[in-house]
């Protein structure tokens, strides 16, 4: 098999580095995610001759180490040789409907769509079947929303480049798509499925703010002016202690705090997911309670109903409380209730059902920020002892 290093040019004057992989009756593209700047830019000598180096050692491990494509390059027999993949958009957003989709999550899937349509049109393929849809097209597409899409709606921001959770996002709604397509005896393969890790989009390695135990007690302690400022407050601190979302926070009613055993527990059905999840209550979450009152039905906490307008409040507290250099939202109470039970010796799996994650991988960045919090204890050492 024939591996070959090539160039595709990108907007601003840069070029992409992708490996072509080439024998009789078949060809295949491997995108490096190496890119090469223009000649005129300061050092671009030094800089395209350490890129193409890193090429070319990748293309020497492929010569030797040849990638096994024989389940990926063609569909099976008897399958949907007729259907376009704009036509199975249109389908795949029909079925969602059907499904009762929110109306979010109908706009983004719609917007997914509109931006595969975007891609077709600019490689001049709009009519693509489904069956065409190989590993290299998908990561192709992947490759254009990258670099080369722009969002004009948020053109100022990021210069209209997606961010990396968006990026993401579409990525699992195209591989859910094919997966849709698959069930249906539509396609024979996904070819989703076919990309490497380099390809595929990933989580963000964001950083996620969470207040210490001391700045906890400083935010709580704050005199407030009005009272949905006391009310953010109380409900940010009730979440610190159970981990709780805004949104559930604002659906949270008197009914949800339950006797458990010889405590008190908040029970809830989870808005985001749907699923269940019960959290015992220590006493400063039992102290943050406003009083009880006869009609169950109430709501617990009245916090104003835009996340933004619960964020100004959030922000004015810790401003209040001396509290500097972290950029809060009512969602870092739940990373701060995370932090802080992984800190006190909770096990992950406990962490991971408190917080109603899916999956323990969720809750696993939260034992990485512990771990960082630990190097810096360690390293406050250093010099102490000559």
């Amino acid at each position: 098999m024939k591996v070959e290093i090539k160039e595709r040019a990108l907007k601003g004057g840069n070029k992409g580095l992708y490996l072509e992989y080439y024998e009789k009756g078949f060809r295949r593209r491997e995108n490096l995610h190496l890119y090469l700047i223009p000649d005129d830019a300061p050092n671009a000598k030094s800089i395209n001759k350490k890129t193409y180096l890193k090429a070319m050692a990748v293309r020497s491990d492929r010569i030797l180490n040849p990638p096994d494509f024989e389940k990926k390059s063609e569909p099976k027999d008897g399958i949907d040789r007729t259907t376009t993949w704009l036509e199975w958009c249109d389908e795949y957003i029909q079925y969602s409907i059907d499904c009762r989709n929110s109306k979010t999550m109908m706009q983004h899937k719609t917007k997914v769509c509109k931006r595969i349509h975007d891609y077709l049109d600019r490689i001049g393929k709009p009519d693509m079947l489904m069956k065409d849809v190989t590993t290299e097209v998908i990561s192709d597409l992947y490759d254009y929303m990258r670099n080369d899409y722009r969002n004009p709606i948020q053109i100022k921001t990021r210069d209209g480049k997606l961010g990396d959770f968006t990026l993401l996002l579409f990525g699992e709604t195209v591989n859910a798509m094919f997966n849709k397509a698959l069930r249906d005896g539509r396609i024979g393969y996904n070819p989703v499925h076919g990309l490497n890790k380099q390809e595929r989009f990933h989580w963000p390695d964001k950083h996620r703010e969470f207040l210490t135990p001391e700045e906890l007690v400083r935010f709580l302690a704050v005199e407030t002016a009005t009272e949905n400022e006391h009310q953010v407050q109380i409900a940010f601190g009730f979440s610190c202690m159970t981990g709780l979302r805004l949104g559930d926070m604002q659906r949270l009613r008197w009914c949800n705090i339950r006797p458990m055993g010889d405590g008190w527990a908040v029970s809830i059905v989870q808005h985001k997911t749907g699923s269940p999840v019960t959290v015992p209550l220590n006493d400063l979450a039992l102290s943050l309670l406003p009083p009880r009152p006869e009609d169950d039905a109430e709501n617990v906490f009245r916090l104003v109903k835009k996340p933004e307008g619960v964020a100004r409040y959030v922000r004015r507290i810790a401003q209040k409380a001396g509290i500097t250099g972290k950029d809060l939202t009512f969602h870092c109470s739940r990373h701060t209730a995370a932090t802080l039970a992984i800190s006190a010796g909770a096990e992950l799996y406990s962490v991971s059902k408190i917080l109603g994650h899916s999956s323990i991988t969720s809750t696993q960045v939260y034992a990485k920020v512990n771990l960082e919090k630990k190097i810096e204890a360690v390293n406050l050492t250093k010099g102490v002892f000559g």
